[in-house]
């Protein structure tokens, strides 16, 4: 199966966890982005056939949460260490959140405004901002 992402280990996704019209976000708890918020996310790694398996696994790791990619929305320039990063809608299939205290200290759903008064990942700012604007449709 080819690869639907850019280049292996160079890119990232975020999955968008919508209740209620309000949005799953972690805080980072790595020395990296320490304090920083954004929803769950990771880079594609080798075991990764596509983006879906990379989203299903990276959200599974950070949230224990069963899940279904649904849509690609947007992709940006990376702003940590992968070059682009893609974000997608998924469905949660089941489970509890269950945040992995290696990577998060903490997990909220925040509407749009109050996601934009949180210090956020600036991709995801944009992401937030573009929504705003109408520009980006969820």
């Amino acid at each position: 199966m080819k690869k639907n992402f850019p280049s292996l280990l160079s890119h990232g996704i975020a999955a968008l966890i919508i209740k209620d019209d309000k949005y799953l976000l972690l805080k980072d708890s790595r020395k990296a982005m320490l304090g920083y918020w954004g929803p769950p996310h990771g880079v594609c790694e080798v075991i990764d056939q596509c983006e879906e398996d990379c989203i299903v696994r990276e959200v599974s790791e950070e949230t224990t949460l069963k899940i279904k990619p649904i849509k690609k929305l947007w992709t940006t320039t990376g702003d940590t260490k992968v070059k682009t990063v893609s974000f997608w809608i998924i469905e949660i299939i089941s489970g509890e959140i269950k945040i992995n205290k290696e990577e998060s200290s903490d997990c909220g759903w925040f509407s749009l405004d109050e996601a934009m008064k949180l210090k956020l990942y600036p991709g995801t700012k944009r992401f937030f901002q573009l929504v705003k604007e109408g520009k980006i449709k969820i």
